[in-house]
């Protein structure tokens, strides 16, 4: 994959408020790196990021087609999502959890919840790009 043709066609193809967007989905993903030697949370994240990249480079390998770098982030920030939330935020969660103490715990926090929140928005674009290029809108 030629990384300098994909982020061209990117740049190309999408507008500066994307851009923006993409560039916080990859900062609040490799936050995931301050907190993975305590957290399963952020070693889940990290794996998914890796694994996003990977199948984003074969999506894109067959496609060429920057709009379906929405299938990796469906098939892969889904289960994330389900994940977080279930170890997060549901109740049994909360229950068995004692709220988080000191700054990293409460930094580690911060960064869970917003990486839910981000996946969460990014999922509902990625749902209605795919549905774009399936009906020929992209």
């Amino acid at each position: 994959m030629d990384f300098d043709a994909v982020m061209t066609m990117m740049q190309s193809e999408t507008t500066p408020l994307v851009q923006i967007w993409m560039n916080w989905m990859v900062f609040i993903f490799l936050m995931s790196l301050i907190f993975i030697p305590k957290y399963k949370s952020a070693r889940w994240a990290f794996a998914v990021i890796l694994g996003t990249m990977a199948l984003a480079g074969l999506v894109w390998k067959v496609t060429q087609n920057v709009h379906l770098f929405a299938l990796p982030h469906i098939i892969l920030w889904t289960p994330l999502a389900v994940y977080l939330w279930i170890t997060q935020f549901s109740g049994a969660a909360r229950a068995n959890r004692p709220p988080p103490t000191g700054l990293y715990g409460k930094a580690h926090r911060l960064w869970v919840i917003l990486l839910f929140v981000t996946i969460i928005i990014s999922l509902v674009f990625d749902l209605r790009d795919v549905f774009l290029v399936i009906t020929g809108g992209k």
